[in-house]
Parts: C-alpha cells; sequence; structure tokens
C-alpha cells in the first residue's frame, strides 16, 4: 500500500481531519494535503511526526513505507 494511501486510511480510522492531524504532528494543513494525495513523498523527519501523531506502534514500518515504497 503507497503511504499517502495508508496515512489518509490511518487518519480516518482516528476521526481526525487533515488540519487536526496537522496540528498534532506539527505540519501545515497544505503540506500533509500534499503528501496525503500523493504529490509530495514526506521526509523521515515528517513522516516519523506523523507515526508519533497517529500513535503509530511500529513506526520504523511506517517510515519505510515513505521514503522506501518499493522495499517494503
Amino acid at each position: 500500500m503507497a503511504f499517502h494511501n495508508r496515512l489518509k486510511e490511518l487518519r480516518q480510522q482516528q476521526n481526525l481531519t487533515l488540519r487536526k492531524l496537522g496540528e498534532k504532528a506539527g505540519i501545515s494543513y497544505s503540506i500533509l494535503n500534499s503528501i496525503e494525495n500523493g504529490r509530495i513523498i514526506p521526509s523521515k523527519d515528517v513522516a516519523l511526526a506523523l507515526a508519533i501523531a497517529l500513535k503509530i506502534d511500529d513506526r520504523e514500518a511506517f517510515v519505510a513505507l515513505a521514503i522506501n515504497p518499493s522495499q517494503v
């Protein structure tokens, strides 16, 4: 599954808006919107901030999906 699809799925499971997730992760709405729509690939630091905000247990796998999509 592509990172942006996984991100959207996790965000919706937690009933978070893009704005609310952006606030929790310290990422602007416009950047988050671009990530979720697949227009940009997040940096490792941004992916980690999202993993923390979403309370993902396996943060390493989530970050790896963002930075190495072909290897996951």
